[in-house]
């Protein structure tokens, strides 16, 4: 099996061990300074956060605190009082919700360089979704005050805001877009490429292969995607028939980038007959 059906981080089990643990490792950093070395990279290469001034990217980390999370813990609860603004360092962060049966479901997901959670500290409104650590994370935390001081003080960060949620609106567009119109096997290979976007690292020096630098299960693409598990097996099992995708010690492995390209165009048409 390309990916093992394993209990996801949402899991009840997984859940009853993280309460007894607490949320944030005991070393609670409160300067950027804290950050290890490639995570502080990862937060200055940020597809958004880079395209700041020095000046605004500064006064935001100075602000920021740093926090180390484990994997499955739940950073903010839907329906609770937003109290901070999140970047995610290091590790990956689920947005999730439940369904009537109680069963969780990750929306999408966060990755180094990513900031969310702007949008309920502004409006006054509740969180929208859970945030949970998809696996052992580091995260810098800007609490309203200091955001609400950052957006009175520096006229740079409300336009980068509004620009911000411009793109994520955008996002969600094009995923309900996919949802309705697409075949499965192409929103599989569209959300690989994303995937690989936000976590790829290259595989093998001798070769072109990517390798997705994060553990996924059946269940977590089948929640990104809305669509059962064994319908994602069947495909990723087509995919790897077709060599486009191997795996290694639970990674995902994109053997042919060219060729999984293709599959989430449409130029090649993969045989998912009863899928």
């Amino acid at each position: 099996m390309l990916l093992q059906d394993v209990q996801s981080p949402g899991s009840a089990a997984l859940q009853t061990l993280v309460s007894r643990q607490p949320l944030f490792a005991s070393r609670g950093a409160t300067s950027f300074d804290d950050l290890r070395p490639a995570e502080a990279q990862r937060v200055e290469s940020g597809a958004w956060f880079s395209s700041l001034s020095l000046t605004l990217r500064q006064a935001v980390l100075s602000r920021s605190r740093v926090h180390r999370v484990r994997r499955g813990a739940t950073l903010v609860k839907r329906g609770s009082v937003a109290t901070d603004w999140i970047g995610v360092a290091g590790g990956a962060l689920g947005l999730a919700t439940q369904g009537r049966d109680g069963r969780g479901f990750t929306l999408d997901l966060l990755a180094p360089g990513d900031w969310y959670g702007d949008i309920a500290l502004v409006d006054g409104g509740a969180v929208d979704l859970d945030i949970v650590a998809q696996t052992h994370s580091t995260v810098l935390l800007v609490d309203r005050p200091a955001l609400q001081q950052l957006i009175h003080s520096q006229p740079e960060l409300r336009a980068a805001l509004l620009q911000l949620d411009c793109r994520r609106l955008r996002h969600m567009f094009r995923r309900l877009e996919e949802l309705q119109t697409l075949a499965l096997s192409q929103r599989v290979a569209l959300q690989l490429q994303r995937l690989l976007r936000q976590f790829g690292r290259p595989g093998n020096k001798l070769s072109t292969c990517w390798q997705i630098d994060l553990t996924l299960t059946q269940g977590d693409l089948a929640s990104l995607l809305g669509a059962s598990r064994q319908r994602i097996n069947g495909v990723l099992r087509q995919l790897q028939a077709e060599g486009i995708l191997g795996s290694s010690h639970g990674r995902i492995e994109v053997l042919q980038p060219k060729q999984l390209v293709d599959v989430a165009q449409g130029r090649r048409v993969l045989d998912t007959a009863g899928v």
